[in-house]
């Protein structure tokens, strides 16, 4: 495998990463640029591979009760983390309807650190979910439903009284309403596909791209350099825990980037993946005309065109900063967090290891579904079940506490304004923490 001079010194401090996929210093890279790099180091050719066995899901794409999208996607890739974390339902039927695509045994390693051991943490804590989930699902409920549905009709109407107004502070409240329709739209392209997860392209982000940068890269090795959405910010905000960082210097500078990144960053994705589109190089979908169609409708309602377009990137600028800053500081950037450069857990438990790098907020016991949607909430729990719907999380805290205490493990927890602090001190950190046996607490701290 070739790496570029910078891409050379990148190594992992996790034991089992042993390749490195994506590119670094590339900032708003494209997420079809980090598939196609983990297409080529699981070097599996046109096969699935699940723990050390190859797969033939071709036969399967249209039958996955999830959706095609998610068997086409992961063509030539190891799907083993998104196969463990996506099935809390029959098990067994589903390693029994996976037993007939196998093709053969893998030849090579894994490139990932995580264990998934029948006695260890992830797999007792699926065990002990499955009877719950079998009770209550796993899918949305129509309360869910009907929040997301309110959330982008009243989007729509303060976008389109904002815009026939001129009236700017209805265009920031449209602003805001999109990010918190858009947040808990990222709930439904977790789950089986649904005309709701379409939701999520009125802001000009794409559910499909996110599917892989964000629940295919981030949600199954997040803050490792197989984490797409750390290197999308690359040079601008580095949250890796890197020797080469001037401690001072990112102090002052990162709040800079993350505020800018946040409110132009997604304007430049956008237009990025259209001309990809316009010019071949990914393939066209029908969604990409979601956000098209906004435009003309805001330019046709608006008194000119330049007023039009003027709402348009107003409200798509307080979107763009309130969910950007909002995401960086859900869960996984404060200084206690694990960023791959931190010493390891001996043993890489796939379940451990997603709460070592995340945070809950000890906000999330007081909040309803209704905040929880739209700001990211019970995010622990979601890494464990990203498949699950926000509404069903809850029923599944008591025995996720259960075997914590079992396992003699704790969840990070920090107030929400905690995190967001963090998250500027994580960007200027440059010592690697070294590993607590218990998962650290916000009593920790660190230098």
């Amino acid at each position: 495998m070739s790496f570029s001079s910078v891409d050379a010194e990148i190594k992992s401090s996790l034991p089992g990463l042993w390749k490195y996929t994506g590119r670094r210093n590339v900032p708003f890279s494209d997420s079809q640029d980090w598939l196609q790099a983990k297409r080529r180091d699981d070097d599996i050719g046109d096969l699935w591979r699940v723990h050390d066995k190859l797969y033939n899901l071709t036969p399967f794409i249209h039958k996955h009760p999830g959706g095609a999208d998610w068997i086409e996607l992961t063509r030539g890739t190891d799907i083993t983390e998104a196969f463990e974390s996506a099935h809390m339902l029959n098990v067994g039927k589903v390693e029994k309807i996976l037993d007939k695509y196998f093709v053969r045994e893998a030849s090579a390693r894994r490139n990932s650190p995580y264990t998934f051991k029948p006695d260890g943490f992830y797999q007792t804590l699926k065990r002990r979910a499955e009877p719950i989930l079998k009770n209550v699902g796993t899918g949305p409920s129509k309360q869910v439903e009907l929040l997301q549905d309110i959330l982008c009709i009243l989007y729509i109407s303060f976008v389109a009284m904002g815009t026939y107004l001129e009236s700017i502070p209805t265009l920031i409240a449209a602003g805001l309403l999109l990010t918190f329709s858009t947040i808990s739209a990222h709930n439904f392209f977790h789950l089986r596909d649904t005309w709701r997860r379409y939701y999520f392209e009125l802001s000009l982000l794409s559910s499909q791209d996110w599917r892989i940068s964000h629940a295919l890269s981030h949600h199954m090795y997040p803050n490792t350099l197989l984490d797409a959405e750390l290197t999308m910010l690359e040079p601008f905000v580095v949250l890796l825990p890197k020797s080469t960082k001037n401690f001072w210097w990112n102090q002052l500078f990162s709040p800079i980037c993350c505020n800018v990144t946040a409110l132009v960053g997604f304007h430049v994705a956008f237009f990025k993946r259209l001309g990809s589109k316009l010019t071949g190089k990914q393939n066209f979908r029908q969604e990409i005309l979601i956000p098209v169609l906004e435009i003309v409708f805001l330019l046709n309602i608006a008194p000119s065109s330049w007023s039009g377009f003027r709402s348009w990137a107003l409200v798509h600028a307080v979107f763009a900063y309130v969910f950007g800053v909002i995401g960086l500081a859900a869960s996984h950037h404060h200084p206690v967090c694990f960023h791959d450069g931190d010493e390891a857990r001996p043993d890489s438990d796939f379940g451990l290891c997603q709460l070592d790098a995340s945070s809950e907020r000890t906000d999330d016991d007081r909040e309803n579904l209704l905040v929880a949607l739209t700001t990211f909430g019970f995010h622990p729990l979601h890494h464990l079940f990203p498949t699950v719907c926000h509404s069903k999380l809850q029923y599944l805290k008591p025995v996720v506490k259960e075997t914590l205490e079992e396992f003699e493990e704790e969840i990070n927890k920090f107030p929400h304004w905690q995190l967001f602090t963090g998250m500027y001190l994580q960007a200027g950190r440059n010592k690697p923490n070294p590993f607590v046996p218990r998962i650290r607490t916000s009593s920790h701290h660190f230098q």
